[in-house]
This record gives C-alpha cells, structure tokens and sequence, in this order.
C-alpha cells in the first residue's frame, strides 16, 4: 500500500509543482496582466522573447478564465510599466524594457536565458492611473541536454565510456567471487561471510555505476 501511496505522489507531485510555479496571468484593480515566453519550449542560452499581454479586466471572471481582447488591450505602457526577471537563490535581477508590437496591448522583451529552471517575473510603475506591483511566474527554462537527439558524438563517447565502466566492474565481481569459492572449497565454510559481503559490495557498486550512467545521459 505504502509503495502505491509512494508511485502516485511521485506522480502527481510534479503537476502539482508545475501549476504552482507556472502563474502567468493576474489582475490588479481594473486591469488584466498575462505573460508569457515568445518561443517555446524555452532553452538555456537561446534567443527568446517575454511576452506581456494588458488589458481591460471582464471583473465578471477570474483573470484565468479568460483570455486576452486586444480590442480592449492597453496602450503607452512602455515608459510607466517596467518588467523585472529574478533567477536563482541568490535572487540575481535584471529590469527590462517593454516594447510595442503591432497588437495593442501586447509588449515584447527580448532575452537570452542564460540560467535553467524556475523565475520570477515582477512587474511595477502604473497602468493609467493604477499603480502596480506583482509577481507572476513564467514556465520553466530547460537545459539544451533534455531537448536533444539523437546525442551527438562526444556524448555516444561518454555514453559508451559508462556502459564499459560498469561492464568491467561486473567482471571483476565475478572473478573476486570465483576465487573466493576456491578458496570456499579449500576451507570448508570459513569464506561464506566473505563471499556474502563482496556480492553486496558488487551490487553496490553496479548501481551507483548504473546511477551515474543514467545521469550522464
């Protein structure tokens, strides 16, 4: 039962973070802000854009049911509305500049990520009238490694270096357990603690190898 309960947290846990984590759109008073990333899905170290999307609120839904109306978006917010990104433990910031696109009520911010997981997006000055200050949460950055196939050659190397790696480490298990059953035979019974310890030792050994292998790729 306790592994069941196990399987399905690891399971749900993982949604549950990322619809945590992922809080892209929010009102504050009469006004509707959502963002979003211009490419996805979104790599460390590629060119990207944050999006922003302001507009009149329907107060007759919650600002995440309902979508985006550039018929009644927000226009000049390029010079009062300023957008900050925040990475890392060490909360590094970086305030960027909002610019018009063709769509009214729709900004663009280019930027390179150059940082991998979770951010905070802040935004702050006014809306008209409406001083502003919040924090949405854009979706996760991912290493270029999670995205890529087939591997490229230097990774097959290190791939097939592991593979080796434990591929020796089983072959040594199995002559430092056929010695000790000679020396078993030899001794009658003195060995078996021996023997015991250095199957354990091996197991041991093949899954840490196994382990590294599997991070690797």
């Amino acid at each position: 039962m306790k592994k069941v309960l196990l399987i399905a947290a690891a399971m749900i846990l993982p949604l549950f973070f990322s619809g945590a984590f992922a809080h892209q759109v929010d009102s504050v008073g009469d006004y509707r802000i959502e963002m979003d990333w211009k490419h996805k899905p979104i790599v460390t170290g590629e060119s990207n854009a944050i999006v922003v999307y302001v507009s009149e609120m329907d107060k007759s839904k919650e600002a995440a049911d309902q979508e985006f109306n550039s018929e009644k978006g927000i226009e000049g917010l390029r010079k009062t509305l300023k957008i900050q990104l925040v990475v890392g433990e060490d909360e590094q910031s970086v305030t960027l500049p909002l610019f018009t696109t063709k769509t009214v009520g729709m900004y663009e911010s280019p930027i390179i990520p150059t940082f991998s997981g979770w951010s905070q997006l802040n935004f702050f000055g006014t809306i008209n009238e409406t001083k502003i200050n919040l924090a949405l949460h854009p979706l996760k950055v991912e290493e270029p490694n999670t995205l890529k196939f087939p591997l490229t050659e230097s990774e097959v190397v290190v791939s097939n270096d592991f593979e080796q790696e434990i591929n020796d480490l089983r072959n040594d298990i199995t002559e430092l357990q056929n010695t000790i059953n000679d020396l078993e035979e030899q001794k009658g019974g003195v060995f078996m603690p021996i023997i015991g310890l250095s199957i354990a030792l091996g197991i041991t050994g093949i899954a840490i190898g196994v382990a590294s292998f599997t991070r690797k790729k």
